[in-house]
């Protein structure tokens, strides 16, 4: 990576290099809001921590959630495992059908063992967390909520259910994601 020239950084500081993602800088009204594309009570605003950092193999990613808003569908992964670190609010996760309170400093882990899971902000502020989870070339979700299985591949979506196979391309999905209003 080339040199930073100094003061280029706030302040005339040295710039960072783009190994240092400084989140305490997130313009958090400038990040848009968006939704999960098949949960209609999903509401995030969503910071690729790890793409800024110049990462490939491993999603990280800052999220922040109002008030009776909710993260994800409700989901299991069958490859690639995932976490959530609770660093501001309170909320509720939901595992398998069943809620547990998660509040600033709780942790947890999503092994390869099907359980269903999905978060919530209970409020009365924002919910804030960080989450992450390797980006493997192939994942498979269910989303039992919806009667669904997707299958994530080369930036393409494949979602098999009863009623047949749709196919989605990553700019199909993410046009999913716009909330409206």
């Amino acid at each position: 990576m080339p040199d930073q020239a100094p003061g280029d950084g706030p302040g005339g500081a040295p710039a960072d290099p783009k190994h240092i993602v400084r989140s305490g800088r997130i313009d958090w009204p400038g990040v848009r809001p968006r939704r999960h594309p098949f949960n209609p009570a999903s509401q995030m605003q969503l910071v690729p921590l790890g793409d800024r950092a110049g990462m490939t193999q491993l999603g990280v990613h800052l999220i922040r959630i109002p008030p009776g808003k909710e993260s994800f569908i409700p989901h299991a992964h069958s490859v690639s495992e995932e976490f959530v670190f609770i660093l501001e609010g309170a909320g509720e996760m939901v595992l398998d059908g069943v809620a547990h309170p998660v509040g600033p400093g709780d942790f947890v882990g999503f092994p390869i063992d099907w359980v269903v899971h999905s978060l919530k902000s209970k409020g009365p502020g924002d919910l804030l967390y960080l989450t992450a989870g390797r980006r493997d070339p192939i994942e498979v979700a269910d989303m039992p909520t919806i009667g669904k299985t997707t299958v994530f591949r080369n930036g393409r979506m494949e979602l098999f259910g009863d009623d047949g196979v749709e196919r989605l391309t990553s700019a199909e999905w993410m046009a999913r994601t716009v909330l409206e209003g």
